[in-house]
């Protein structure tokens, strides 16, 4: 009853866990040949921010809130949001000099998703493999406990019937 509970609950947590998570979306910024991800959308305080060069290593988590936008909307994604959030690697860059794209990540649910199946399907692999041996392992047994019978009957030689009476029936 408690697994069934605990099953239940854990069911429970999952779905509530991927209906709230949704994809982050990012903006590519591309200042001549190098490139930094800003994520789109309300940040907290500990926002996620990556660079392709080493000159811009810090540059997002130094931006203040109120210079992201608060929507995740790639319209935003745009030459001139990069240039505005004044990035180290778009210093002397002009609208021509700058490359954009947007793009969104995996939701939690998709990884959810891949993840189950590849447990899922390690598991039914697992327990087949176990299943096999187990069925091996139970053959052999078998095999030699009906080796040790036979022998044992080679060994009994039969029923044993007095000898007295020649005509009375032997035991069926």
């Amino acid at each position: 009853m408690r697994l069934h509970l605990s099953l239940l609950l854990l069911i429970g947590v999952l779905v509530s866990y991927v209906a709230a998570a949704s994809a982050p979306t990012f903006c590519k910024c591309t200042c001549f040949k190098n490139s930094t991800l800003i994520q789109l959308g309300p940040q907290s305080d500990s926002s996620l921010s990556f660079s392709d060069s080493s000159s811009g290593a810090s540059l997002l988590r130094s931006l203040p809130l109120q210079d992201r936008a608060a929507s995740a909307s790639c319209t935003q994604c745009t030459r001139a949001f990069c240039l505005s959030q004044h990035l180290p690697i778009c210093k002397d860059a002009e609208e021509n000099d700058v490359l954009t794209m947007c793009f969104q990540r995996d939701s939690r649910k998709d990884q959810i998703i891949v993840w189950g199946f590849i447990l899922g399907t390690t598991g039914l692999l697992g327990w087949a493999a176990a299943k096999r041996v187990i069925e091996m392992r139970e053959g052999k047994k078998a095999a030699a406990l009906g080796l040790s019978r036979a022998r044992g009957v080679a060994q009994d030689r039969g029923v044993y019937v007095p000898i007295g009476d020649v005509n009375a029936q032997a035991p069926r």
